[in-house]
C-alpha cells in the first residue's frame, strides 16, 4: 500500500510522519485490496482556537472510502481519522458478506 502524506501550508516533522506511516499502514489489516491512502493534514484558525484538520481517502478497487476528523492536536486528527477508516471498512466488509449471502440464497431457490 502505498501512503502519501500532503500538508499544504505546513511542514511536518519526520516523527509526525512515521506516526503518519504507522497508524495508516494498519488500515491494510482490514482490506488487502487498498492500492493507497491519501493523507492531507491541515491548520484552521477558528476564531481563537487552531484546528488540525486530517482526512484521509483509501483508494480501493470500487468505490474509494472518504473520512475526515478533526482535533487541536496533530496526533488525536490523526487517530480520530484512522479510527473511522477503520469503521468504514468494516461496514464494507459486512455489507459484502451479506450480499454474498442474499446471492447465494437466491441461486438455491
Amino acid at each position: 500500500m502505498k501512503i502519501i502524506i500532503e500538508s499544504p501550508d505546513l511542514k511536518i516533522s519526520s516523527s509526525l510522519e512515521e506516526f503518519v506511516i504507522n497508524k495508516v499502514s494498519k488500515l491494510k489489516r482490514l482490506h488487502q485490496k487498498i492500492i493507497s491512502a491519501e493523507v492531507t493534514l491541515e491548520m484552521e484558525v477558528k476564531k481563537t482556537k487552531e484546528m488540525v484538520k486530517c482526512s484521509i481517502i483509501l483508494n480501493i478497487p470500487g468505490k474509494d472510502e472518504y473520512v475526515k476528523s478533526s482535533s487541536e492536536i496533530f496526533e488525536d486528527a490523526i487517530l480520530k481519522a484512522v479510527v473511522a477508516a477503520q469503521r468504514r471498512l468494516q461496514i464494507r466488509k459486512t455489507q459484502k458478506i451479506v450480499n454474498r449471502k442474499s446471492v447465494l440464497k437466491e441461486k438455491s431457490k
